[in-house]
């Protein structure tokens, strides 16, 4: 379910502080999210109240049993401050997307270069050649063998590699919350860029750009990854205990560290497409 905002107002409310951050809200009994003036009020009976001022706020992660007042949803869609909700089982279930931000040259460039005839063959090439050097650029981070470096490869050896840090149960979870996490984060992105509902039509046709960047943008999540796995294998041996599965917040906190940088690896990918793009057009 995808959920855009088309009432106008007066006067448009505040943006997102450039440096705003993400808002995680977990599972837990008695959750409610309302509007209390400029700030989001998360309250939970065996808590105090606590508030979220929206300008501080890039981008809300929350889970299906919270609830949520109207007020609260829209006075995010308004500021374009994208809610995705998910499941127990970090799996995406919704997502409400406000307004999107000023438009970018990008988005014209982009929907001058779809009008000609052979631009779906020429976008199909420019992504498997970003394919094949993020793959390369992945395997070159852990070490992998030469043998490995292309893409199908490279991603058998990586779940290979994670399965033996986390078990298969463990590699797989924990490669579909980073997905999951890298396609709402590349929607905010591609909507600041004032692609807005162009984002969305992507999904139903071709090409599906948020799906194609996000899929890039895992690439570079995957050293980390399979480091933090490792590291996490290697400790509870050192203890003597068992590798615990792991968890979904220890995995968004992985996708939030500074040193993954996902902000920066967006606009390395957006900037390249609009570089090539430049010299297709």
């Amino acid at each position: 379910m995808i959920v855009y905002t088309t009432a106008t107002r007066e006067a448009a409310p505040a943006r997102p502080d450039a440096d705003a951050r993400p808002l995680y809200l977990a599972p837990a009994a008695d959750t409610r999210v309302l509007l209390d003036g400029p700030a989001l009020s998360v309250q939970q009976s065996a808590r105090a109240e606590r508030l979220f001022p929206l300008q501080r706020v890039s981008r809300i992660y929350t889970a299906t049993s919270v609830t949520w007042s109207t007020e609260a949803l829209l006075a995010c869609a308004e500021r374009g401050i994208g809610v995705v909700f998910v499941d127990q089982d970090g799996d995406v279930t919704a997502r409400l997307l406000g307004r999107p931000g000023a438009r970018d040259e990008l988005l014209h460039r982009f929907s001058e270069f779809m009008l000609l005839p052979q631009a779906p063959d020429r976008y199909a090439h420019w992504l498997l050649g970003m394919r094949r050097r993020l793959a390369y650029w992945a395997c070159m981070q852990l070490e992998a063998p030469e043998t490995v470096r292309d893409p199908r490869r490279a991603r058998q050896w990586l779940e290979h590699r994670a399965a033996g840090f986390a078990h298969r149960r463990g590699a797989e979870r924990t490669r579909q919350w980073l997905r999951a996490l890298a396609h709402q984060r590349t929607e905010a992105h591609l909507m600041d860029l004032g692609f807005g509902a162009a984002t969305e039509l992507g999904q139903s046709g071709e090409p599906s750009l948020a799906h194609d960047l996000a899929e890039l943008l895992t690439w570079y999540l995957q050293p980390a990854r399979i480091r933090w796995l490792r590291h996490r294998h290697r400790t509870a041996r050192l203890h003597n205990e068992p590798v615990r599965p792991p968890r979904h917040a220890d995995t968004v906190s992985l996708f939030e560290s500074p040193r993954v940088r996902v902000g920066k690896r967006l606009r390395d990918l957006s900037g390249s497409l609009h570089r090539w793009l430049i010299q297709q057009t």
